[in-house]
């Protein structure tokens, strides 16, 4: 069951679980599996406390002896934004690293956006004789991507021949999301039409979310023209383009794609963001009515965009695509999940304290702002992880340096 939670993406779920497990019966003791299930699950939501207890755990049982336990606790920590205590681990393990250590730690550094660092590593792998694998690739053209590196990614891509390993839709999929960020939307395109096997709906989706950021409107038709027939039940799709029809102030398409989705029953997946305070789970969805706390949350932040905007911040409400007034636009983006997982960070942790919080969707240009905003008022370093990088706020600034 836990294992099951794990990998359906209900990790909150997994751990609760196993917590339950533990304080059941003193004879039922977890394996290995369990350990790596829990772990995995501990990454997935940003759980470092409970990481860190079962990082104990693993300890006292021995169970460091295993390289796979090592892997997968270096990659919590990696995962949880502790770069230095991922790499202790890393080295800690010495000469029985596998190619999946190895993987984990560029994978690592590219979630954070150190991208030459990611790799610097690859090199030391090679150097050391171990050849990579297909998740090796997967990792560097991601890093390359979150960094901005274009022709390091390019130069990466030509050579996997040399390594045998052979081009998959993943791989594709990173190159058409490097270039695409980079704004070389013309050579993604001529990427994926230049592809001897079928493109995904990952490669045409990584072509959508490029078009996101630069408002190309031909190309994310292009995109979805393929990606409504591969995926004719994601809604996120649909969603997109209408984000996009909305930036370019076409309107009447807009409304088009809201009849589609009513008329297919289809439904957004909702923003839900976790924070972990003193060992416990909390998650906030957007636009939540039902959380008591809420009022009290949008007021504590309604606060920090009121000071904004007497610096002059103006909020950004083009994600919301209701056809209603600005204001109202701007009550609706007060309840963004993250906006409020931070409000509540900042109620329930110490001075000082830095916290971390996990979103299931790309973070929105306007709690990007806010929360460097409250990062510089505060004093506080806010780390968070959403569906394609981590992003450290600190004074003001964040590490992505609004590239994502």
């Amino acid at each position: 069951m836990i294992g099951c939670y794990a990998k359906n993406e209900r990790s909150g779920d997994a751990i609760e679980l196993f917590q339950e497990m533990m304080a059941s019966d003193a004879d039922l003791v977890p394996n290995s599996i369990t350990i790596v299930s829990v772990l995995n699950s501990c990454a997935g939501v940003n759980a470092l406390g409970q990481g860190k207890v079962l990082h104990a755990y693993i300890l006292r049982r021995g169970f460091d002896s295993l390289v796979s336990v090592l892997n997968t606790l270096m990659a919590m920590y990696m995962k949880c934004g502790c770069l230095e205590v991922g790499r202790h681990i890393f080295n800690l393990i010495g000469r029985r690293r596998n190619v999946v250590s190895w993987n984990s730690l560029i994978s690592g550094y590219g979630m954070h956006g150190f991208g030459h660092e990611s790799l610097q590593v690859f090199e030391e792998m090679i150097k050391e004789g171990v050849s990579p694998s297909i998740i090796t690739f997967i990792s560097l053209l991601g890093a390359c991507s979150h960094a901005g590196l274009v022709e390091e990614g390019k130069k990466l891509f030509e050579s996997m021949v040399e390594y045998n390993v052979t081009p998959r839709a993943e791989h594709y999929a990173c190159m058409v999301d490097l270039l695409g960020r980079a704004g070389c939307l013309d050579e993604a395109v001529e990427l994926i039409q230049s592809m001897r096997i079928e493109p995904s709906p990952q490669v045409w989706g990584s072509l959508l979310g490029a078009c996101r950021i630069h408002g190309h409107v031909e190309y994310a038709e292009m995109a979805c023209s393929h990606l409504f027939d591969l995926e004719p039940r994601n809604a996120g799709n649909y969603v997109l383009l209408a984000e996009i029809y909305a930036r370019a102030k076409l309107q009447n398409q807009v409304d088009v794609l809201k009849e589609l989705l009513e008329e297919h029953a289809l439904e957004k997946v909702p923003g839900c963001s976790w924070i972990e305070v003193k060992k416990k789970l909390y998650a906030f969805v957007s636009v939540d009515n039902k959380n008591p706390q809420v009022d009290e949350l949008q007021a504590l932040i309604g606060e920090f965009v009121t000071q904004m905007k007497n610096e002059g911040y103006v909020p950004d409400t083009r994600s919301v695509l209701y056809d209603i007034e600005e204001e109202e636009k701007e009550r609706i983006l007060l309840g963004h999940s993250e906006k409020l997982a931070v409000a509540f960070g900042l109620i329930n942790t110490g001075r000082g304290e830095v916290f971390r919080i996990t979103k299931n969707l790309r973070l929105c240009e306007d709690c990007h702002s806010v929360t460097k905003f409250i990062s510089k008022f505060t004093e506080r370093e806010i780390v968070v992880r959403d569906v394609n990088r981590f992003h450290h706020f600190r004074d003001g600034v964040c590490s992505c340096r609004d590239y994502w």
